[in-house]
């Protein structure tokens, strides 16, 4: 009776926020729930199967294929928004289903796991992001392989190509380890177990202490971030008894195209050092836009700047705004690239005339800004 109250309060508290703050209602209940009944999640989980998404880049997307498959299973829910803090979660756990598939923040996916005894865990990659929350990687890699030890009932599924992710496996009970033929991390110097230098033969690796990349369950191409994260959907679908489904690469990718004042402008959202390389190597054409912010969830550090590479911009006009703008613009100097400095986006697609196109790299608040304008 408790926990009916709880969600009900919860509720009318969702339903205030998107009234009167025009909010989306996707964090507000969870935060008003856990409040007053902080075992929600726990008693929410009962009596359905939990698959957590949870990885730096592309949860919200690889989360969405997974909703697809698992959606031909049962009744399903999730968070529309991509709400993945313990509040995120316990909203869309409010919500009856057979299936709840939750994209996960990392540093909250260890109260998932321990709280929603969660049958399938699917980990992408983890590399640096947000470095004044999380921290240095390894700190997150450690409490991921932590949590699987303490969940041998729950299936972990995962990239090892990326170390961090081949931590994680090596601890649970139960996993099933994907590789697309190897790749170079960024934070891949040593070994994320026991600290030696990890030995790296082409894109494979392997430490004396036994973690590797060389023996995974399954193997497929290598392929882009979004390829890999929607082959990983459909590997864990099937391990759920969920049949595959056909891959646009295109629509994985978080991207949009808008048109201001006659600019073409395709939006490209970027958040970390992996993201931006990535989004670094689509950039066609001469006219770039860069936006970098630091609110709580870009990052309020943004000397990960210094960890890119902006060689791809060599020859192009780029243009920088946002919070940060002057960060990105010394980091670009640095590497011979001279950019102008605007104060916001308005003036720097004003300096672009009508029937261009230009790639446009956002940071995460200013992505979805514009986005949702």
């Amino acid at each position: 009776m408790r926990l009916k109250i709880a969600i009900l309060i919860a509720k009318s508290a969702g339903a205030l926020s998107r009234i009167l703050l025009r909010k989306s209602g996707e964090t507000i209940p969870g935060r008003v729930l856990l409040i007053i009944y902080p075992k929600a999640i726990t008693e929410l989980a009962k009596n359905r199967k939990i698959i957590c998404v949870s990885g730096t880049n592309g949860k919200t997307s690889t989360t969405k294929a997974l909703v697809t498959i698992i959606s031909k299973l049962g009744s399903v829910t999730t968070s529309p928004t991509g709400s993945n803090l313990d509040r995120g979660v316990a909203t869309a756990l409010m919500r009856k289903s057979d299936y709840a598939v939750l994209e996960v923040d990392e540093l909250h996916l260890s109260r998932v796991i321990n709280e929603a005894k969660p049958a399938l865990v699917l980990l992408l990659n983890l590399t640096r992001d947000q470095l004044h929350r999380m921290h240095e990687v390894k700190r997150v890699a450690e409490r991921w392989a932590t949590s699987a030890q303490g969940a041998p009932n729950t299936l972990f599924v995962g990239d090892i190509d990326d170390p961090f992710v081949a931590l994680a496996l090596s601890a649970a009970t139960q996993s099933h380890s994907v590789s697309f033929g190897g790749r170079k991390h960024l934070d891949g110097a040593s070994c994320p177990s026991c600290g030696k230098y990890l030995k790296w033969s082409k894109n494979n690796f392997k430490c004396s202490c036994g973690l590797t990349n060389t023996s995974p369950d399954e193997l497929f191409e290598s392929g882009t971030a979004a390829l890999r994260n929607a082959t990983l959907a459909n590997v864990a679908g099937k391990l759920l008894g969920g049949k595959a489904i056909a891959i646009d690469e295109k629509s994985l990718e978080r991207s949009v195209d808008r048109e201001y004042k006659g600019v073409k402008a395709n939006l490209r959202l970027t958040k970390n050092p992996a993201s931006w390389g990535e989004a670094l190597n689509s950039v066609v054409g001469d006219d770039v836009v860069l936006i970098v912010n630091s609110r709580e969830v870009d990052g309020i550090d943004t000397s990960w700047l210094w960890d890119i590479s902006f060689a791809q911009l060599q020859g192009k006009r780029v243009v920088v705004c946002g919070e940060r703008g002057l960060d990105i613009a010394y980091r670009l100097h640095v590497e011979g690239i001279e950019a102008e400095v605007t104060s916001n986006f308005a003036d720097a697609i004003s300096k672009f005339s009508s029937g261009s196109s230009v790639h446009v790299l956002a940071a995460y608040t200013a992505f979805h800004e514009l986005v949702n304008s």
